[in-house]
């Protein structure tokens, strides 16, 4: 009878392993801007007070075509990646340019653009964006955050010199 235990012992360890550790302890946000204007969007995002005065830290590009969207994933818990929409939290400026005709700028002072009060802070998630409920993984709750980019931005936005 002990070989037969002996045996079942590594089996039951096995799934009890699998059973208990099914989830990684990942789960995920989503992070989108959304295009509501007739206009392609171009959005720069920087690291201006990273870095010595001389040289800008130009961090990523987004462009969203008209009535489009722009989504990530990111994940949360073990593995987890910096949140936002986008790729570093390092992001302290970024500038928003319709059609290359108009622009916002949205420029930080602070080593964190999310700490800037801002209308409409693209870069801070949590306060300018809406937040839905989208589900539920490993027992925590997942989350999609929209920044929606409208036709009344543009209408407000600058005209770029010589447009």
């Amino acid at each position: 009878m002990k070989p037969i235990i002996n045996c079942l012992l590594p089996v039951f360890a096995l799934i009890s392993a699998f059973v208990l550790g099914g989830c990684e302890r990942t789960w995920y946000n989503d992070y989108t801007i959304a295009n509501s204007t007739d206009h392609e969007i171009e959005i720069k995002a920087y690291n201006v007070n990273g870095v010595s005065a001389d040289k800008i830290n130009y961090l990523e590009r987004i462009v969203i075509l008209a009535h489009s969207d722009y989504s990530v994933s990111k994940a949360r818990g073990y593995g987890s990646e910096e949140q936002g929409v986008f790729k570093t939290i390092e992001t302290d400026s970024v500038v928003i340019i319709f059609d290359n005709v108009r622009i916002i700028k949205q420029c930080c002072d602070e080593v964190l653009g999310s700490n800037c009060d801002f209308d409409r802070n693209i870069m801070n998630y949590a306060e300018s964006y809406d937040i839905v409920k989208s589900g539920r993984s490993c027992g925590k709750d997942e989350f999609r955050y929209t920044f929606t980019i409208t036709e009344e931005d543009y209408d407000n936005a600058m005209i770029i010199d010589g447009k």
